[in-house]
């Protein structure tokens, strides 16, 4: 628990760092990402109801054709159609709005967590496109790959909570899921510059998975408000990758601590 803890309370440094002078233009890339989510949220989900509302029509003008008084139905289906990809574009953000933002905002995690550590450390590090781009694509996978686990844990607890008296803390479990794999995609931008592979990554993070779990936590309770998640999540999330290098910077500094006392 004192873990769990420690990965809260790293947000109020975190907080005071974001909103310095040198990391508070990060602020406007949430906002160019919003614009990018509803933008391109609109043209798949129009694209798709357009697709479907042609092909629902088609089908069911095949099944009633000579049929006068059942031709009502081709604009009903082509409603429904139109209804449908609504509610799954809606439904995919309900489900995996977490794991769209952090996908969207991969590029801005790997900057903005080398900036904090060399904020906290003095470090520097030159810039590298290649390194940068590996960042990402490393970022964008641990994402895919969380949100892929994840699902199946979550699935695998709908069906727990059928169980008498257990069913009870499947909420508090899923909530414990989500915090663990939200920070551990958090954390894994500070990690990753340690030249760890994900393996080693997982490793990590099992060792210190109240921490882990300690900052995923304000972002997974972000993310059950109501509408206003995503808008909420993309802000949020910045201060959750300062508060998972600051966790990370602290693990290595109570390690150096540790081995120069012995």
């Amino acid at each position: 628990m004192r873990g769990f803890f420690l990965g809260i309370q790293a947000y109020a440094p975190a907080l005071h760092m974001l909103f310095s002078k040198k990391f508070a233009w990060f602020l406007l890339f949430p906002v160019v990402a919003l614009i990018l989510l509803f933008v391109l949220g609109n043209m798949v989900s129009e694209f798709l109801g357009d697709s479907l509302n042609v092909w629902f029509s088609q089908l069911v003008s095949s099944w009633i054709e000579g049929i006068s008084w059942l031709q009502w139905l081709d604009d009903v289906a082509g409603w429904l159609a139109w209804l449908l990809a609504r509610l799954a574009y809606f439904f995919f953000f309900a489900m995996f709005s977490g794991y769209v933002v952090l996908i969207i905002m991969s590029p801005i995690y790997s900057w903005l967590s080398e900036r904090a550590e060399m904020q906290l450390t003095g470090r520097t590090y030159s810039f590298s496109m290649k390194q940068l781009l590996c960042d990402i694509l490393r970022g964008v996978l641990i994402a895919l790959r969380n949100m892929v686990v994840q699902t199946a844990i979550s699935i695998l607890l709908f069906f727990v909570s059928f169980i008498p008296f257990v069913g009870l803390l499947t909420p508090f479990l899923m909530l414990f899921v989500s915090s663990y794999f939200y920070g551990f995609s958090f954390l894994d931008y500070a990690i990753e510059r340690k030249k760890l592979n994900v393996r080693d990554s997982v490793r990590y993070v099992n060792k210190n998975i109240g921490e882990t779990a300690g900052v995923g936590f304000i972002f997974a309770v972000a993310l059950m408000v109501p509408l206003l998640n995503v808008f909420v999540c993309c802000f949020l999330s910045l201060l959750s990758v300062i508060a998972g290098t600051i966790v990370v910077n602290n693990r290595d500094n109570r390690l150096s601590a540790e081995i120069t006392k012995y």
